[in-house]
């Protein structure tokens, strides 16, 4: 498709059920979240874990995902990680946002991620996905900006959002 000019060697896109999505382009809110949550994740989780920046996830033959963040054990390569090695894995959104908490929360239930987070960059809260089952996650909570969270198979991982990137431009 590069060849042909159908998209440019740099898009990002993601194969889901055998259709190409193209990524939109990341605004500032995004990008700085996910940046303050890289250096968190970084200094924080244990040097057992590989922090994995928008590391492509192979789930299935036609399904090919990139999140934002992803922490999984070290002694597994990037291409045999299932849904359920990984220890957190997290969306940053903005205009992303009913896609990450429909479709793609969807999706990584389905392959059994059990701590899925969706950081709203824009309203600044964490929408934390748990329990997965083949419809869906049974848990889904939402974290304002000033309350802790903690990974579930991660305890050591606790923060406030509030911390890393600040709540100043929230919505009222």
């Amino acid at each position: 498709m590069v060849e042909a000019g159908i998209m440019d060697e740099d898009e990002n896109v993601e194969l889901i059920h055998g259709e190409l999505v193209v990524m939109a382009a990341k605004k500032n809110d995004h990008e700085i979240a996910k940046s303050a949550l890289i250096r968190w994740l970084a200094r924080n989780a244990s040097d057992d874990l590989v922090l994995g920046v928008e590391t492509t996830l192979y789930l299935a033959e036609m399904l090919f995902v990139e999140p934002d963040l992803m922490l999984y054990p070290g002694r597994l390569k990037p291409q045999e990680i299932t849904g359920r090695d990984i220890t957190l894995l997290i969306e940053v959104s903005d205009d992303s946002l009913s896609r990450d908490l429909g479709l793609k929360a969807g999706i990584y239930a389905q392959y059994g991620v059990v701590d899925y987070w969706v950081v709203d960059a824009e309203r600044r809260r964490i929408v934390v996905h748990r329990r997965p089952a083949d419809e869906g996650y049974r848990s889904v909570e939402v974290f304002e900006a000033d309350a802790e969270v903690t990974a579930l198979r991660a305890p050591a991982l606790r923060m406030r959002l509030r911390d890393l990137v600040g709540d100043e431009d929230a919505p009222a």
